[in-house]
């Protein structure tokens, strides 16, 4: 289940196949290109005719194959072995798995007490818990979250957080990344 959900919030960050998410692609021989919209159908509307009305035009696959999209490497990040980042406290670390100009994502963890003070950020986040929980404030509503918890917080809701008595660890997700950029000033540490 954890690899699915893993794979959900790749697709939901990155998109498929290097496209936006919600692009519409058709395949097939009646193929149209993306922005391209079908042809109207002939219709008349004159009296009754002695010769057949002329169909529309079957729509056509485009020449040549579809343009190449944006020429990008795929990649296989181990987290067991990729750069840990700490936060200054001391209390929270952070593993960089992925970002684009479209979405961040990372392996958070965090501290038995510790906290996340109330914020807002500018970019959809989504959180999805591995293990440990504690107390999460959604624009004021109380939500206990633990292992299995997926947490959806779009741009601009007031949230805090207030971590339980064990280490929580989860996969977080920025789209767009901006606010990833708070881990820039975090101090790499040995694993």
């Amino acid at each position: 289940m954890q690899r699915w959900m893993v794979l959900g919030l790749m697709v939901i960050a990155f998109g498929c196949g290097g496209r936006s998410v919600g692009q519409t692609v058709h395949h097939g021989p009646t193929a149209l290109p993306p922005d391209e919209p079908p042809p109207p159908a002939t219709t008349s509307t004159a009296g009754p005719s002695t010769t057949a009305p002329t169909p529309a035009p079957a729509p056509t696959a485009p020449a040549g194959p579809p343009a190449p999209l944006a020429a990008r490497a795929g990649y296989v990040v181990d987290a067991g072995t990729a750069p840990v980042l700490a936060a200054g406290h001391g209390k929270a670390w952070m593993t960089k798995l992925a970002t684009s100009s479209h979405a961040f994502i990372g392996l958070i963890k965090m501290a038995p007490g510790a906290a996340i003070p109330e914020h807002q950020d500018e970019a959809d986040e989504y959180v999805y818990v591995l293990s440990g929980g504690g107390e999460l404030t959604l624009d004021g509503k109380r939500h206990t979250i633990g292992p299995q918890s997926f947490i959806c917080m779009p741009a601009g809701v007031t949230v805090s957080y207030q971590n339980g008595d064990a280490e929580m660890v989860a996969l977080q997700v920025f789209a767009p990344p901006g606010p990833a950029a708070k881990y820039d000033g975090w101090q790499a540490v040995g694993r």
